[in-house]
């Protein structure tokens, strides 16, 4: 009784209208309660999906998702992330030399600060640390506030990305998708929120697109950043076999 009271309130809800063309080819998802339950609550410590309802295994009870995230380049698990700590993260997940010493500076550089201690800057982190347990503070805008400002995982977000621009339904994201996502989800002015957008989504795209299109699933766990440690894992089997790894250029194929 209560599920078709539900359906029936959802139908009746207007998300898209012929007369603002937008609303038409950016739609929101739906059915989303029979997997996620009420998908606007945020979950704090699983990066939850209509496909994978519980999040990934084994996720940490005491991290944000957004701290788990984080948390491969934090290899001492001591909750800071210095400059060297960024560096080898992306020459584990297969990046080459200059790749990794641009995101070591560009990341520690942008993120450093808002996550000190101290609000004077260099005297309170003259090392460019970045500190986990703050991370929430260095959440950059024109995202796709899949992540709250806590650092909380928001599933009608997340699946907002895939019901607006995987119009196609194949199941992930193009570059093509990518770019229209970042320049739909641009605030006004946002300038350093737009180009950490590209950073990220273009970054991801190199590490794990397959045949042009970087799949839900990887998308999901990149969130919750258990896909760095398997695509570390898949870079160091591919390293003994021998086998060339070059993550230098993101271009679409």
């Amino acid at each position: 009784m209560f599920q078709d009271q539900e359906k029936e309130n959802e139908r009746s809800v207007v998300s898209e209208i012929k007369e603002v063309p937008i609303t038409m080819e950016h739609k929101a998802p739906h059915d989303l309660e029979n997997s996620l339950g009420n998908a606007g609550l945020p979950r704090a410590t699983i990066a939850a999906s209509k496909e994978k309802p519980d999040g990934t295994p084994g996720s940490a009870a005491n991290k944000t998702v957004l701290q788990q995230h984080v948390a491969f380049w934090d290899t001492n698990q001591d909750g800071v992330i210095s400059p060297l700590d960024t560096w080898i993260g992306f020459r584990k997940l297969g990046f080459n030399l200059v790749i990794c010493t641009f995101a070591a500076i560009a990341i520690n550089g942008a993120l450093a600060y808002a996550t000190q201690k101290c609000w004077i800057p260099i005297i309170g982190n003259p090392f460019f640390n970045i500190y986990v347990d703050s991370i929430h503070k260095a959440k950059h805008g024109s995202d796709s506030d899949t992540y709250d400002t806590e650092g909380r995982f928001v599933p009608e977000k997340f699946e907002e990305v895939f019901s607006k621009y995987d119009r196609d339904n194949k199941g992930g994201i193009s570059f093509k998708d990518i770019m229209e996502m970042i320049r739909s989800n641009a605030n006004l002015f946002d300038i350093i929120g737009t180009l950490t957008a590209i950073t990220e989504w273009g970054a991801l795209y190199s590490l794990c697109s397959k045949d042009g299109i970087v799949s839900k699933e990887d998308v999901r766990t990149c969130f919750d950043g258990s896909l760095f440690y398997r695509m570390a894992e898949d870079t160091k089997e591919k390293h003994q076999k021998g086998v060339p790894i070059i993550k230098s250029s993101i271009k679409e194929e």
